[in-house]
């Protein structure tokens, strides 16, 4: 599914409607934006996200801040 939108002069883009009911996507929902290449990633963060990148991360030893953490979901 494509749709087409803008960005705004403050940086902002508006998630087409379609897309955001397609994702489940609701008001203050949890998001991380990553690069990929030369594409942007926007992607929904589940609290079941978090938990599994957190029990991986203490499983190899590591402490990660939440920036770390969330970069690691893109």
């Amino acid at each position: 599914m494509l749709s087409a939108t803008k960005l705004s002069t403050k940086g902002q883009v508006v998630i087409p409607k379609a897309l955001r009911k397609k994702l489940g996507l609701e008001p203050g929902d949890p998001l991380v934006i990553g690069l990929s290449g030369d594409r942007l990633v926007l992607r929904k963060v589940t609290m079941a996200d978090l938990l599994e990148e957190s029990a991986k991360n203490r499983a190899d030893g590591k402490v990660l801040s939440h920036e770390e953490t969330f970069r690691d979901l893109v």
